[in-house]
């Protein structure tokens, strides 16, 4: 009886040492390990945003250009050419193109200035480009070839065409462009080719 009682109390004391020390299950607590060196400049994240896809600009198709052309006054050293963006700035060089003309402008070209073609409406998604050239003949004319653009300037090619027989008369020519700001530029260069023309 004595030996049943010890025997009860070894297996008794083995049980409770095992529950106090807990099983092979229980989680061990992390330690540092010290031959792992955290890195302390992580490489960044990938933006999930993926830079925006930049359209190329379209060829412009001369053909589809509005173009126009006035005999003006002719003057020394009108030659040269604007961008307009606004209406005011147009009106003022309307007001500069008719004192220079002494207020004697084609109807026409009177009316498209004045008419409301060219409102703030049209300036929203289109520009101007006016060209002004002086001739030592009356009888030259000019057409608008081709116009690229690129690094926001204007590439404008213009024939010159030469009659075989001009009069001896100068003149002067105001170009008129119409151009839609998916062509953007603040800066024109302009190109001459003369063209002999038959009568």
């Amino acid at each position: 009886m004595k030996k049943l009682s010890i025997m009860l109390m070894s297996v008794m004391f083995s049980i409770l040492l095992l529950a106090a020390c807990g099983g092979s299950d229980t989680p061990s607590i992390p330690q540092d390990d010290p031959n792992i060196i955290e890195d302390e400049n992580p490489p960044l994240a990938a933006d999930p945003t993926p830079p925006e896809n930049i359209d190329p600009i379209p060829p412009i198709d001369i053909a589809s250009v509005p173009v126009a052309y006035y005999r003006i006054d002719w003057n020394d050293d009108m030659d040269g050419s604007l961008i307009i963006k606004s209406a005011q700035e147009l009106e003022k060089f309307f007001e500069d193109l008719k004192e220079a003309n002494y207020n004697e402008l084609n109807e026409d070209l009177t009316k498209r200035f004045t008419g409301g073609q060219y409102n703030d409406s049209f300036f929203a998604d289109n520009y101007l480009v006016l060209i002004t050239v002086s001739e030592n003949s009356g009888s030259n004319r000019h057409a608008v070839s081709d116009i690229s653009v690129e690094d926001n300037q204007l590439d404008i090619n213009i024939d010159r065409e030469l009659p075989d027989m001009g009069t001896a008369d100068m003149a002067g020519w105001l170009i008129i462009i119409e151009l839609g700001n998916i062509y953007p530029a603040d800066k024109t260069n302009v190109i001459f080719t003369d063209v002999p023309v038959g009568e």
